[in-house]
């Protein structure tokens, strides 16, 4: 079931990770949150996911960090590149954190 799962994340990873970070979003902090940080915390996660169980730390960063992008997302539609960005990010952390609780379970 998780080797199933690994395959439906890969390539969007894959092509995600090809695209540049939304230039105005280096110093653009929606409701105080960092999205440089969000972007690094988020991609380190879904890295670690890709190649094993997460650790406690990194699985509740993982879903925490979810969590609060599916918040901001709607405060950045302004910006059409950041917006889709951002929500291709949120769909790739979202399949490893399907990952990481299979693992889990």
């Amino acid at each position: 079931m998780v080797d199933e799962m690994k395959s439906r994340i890969i390539r969007p990873w894959e092509e995600f990770k090809k695209l540049p970070f939304p230039s105005g979003f280096h110093n653009r902090e929606p409701e105080g949150e960092c999205m440089v940080t969000m972007d690094a915390a988020l991609a380190g996660c879904i890295s670690s996911a890709m190649h094993g169980q997460l650790d406690d730390k990194r699985h509740e960063i993982l879903h925490s960090r979810i969590a609060r992008l599916r918040e901001i997302l709607p405060l950045i539609r302004d910006d059409e590149n950041a917006s889709n960005y951002f929500i291709r990010l949120h769909q790739a952390a979202t399949l490893a954190a399907e990952i990481d609780d299979a693992r889990r379970a």
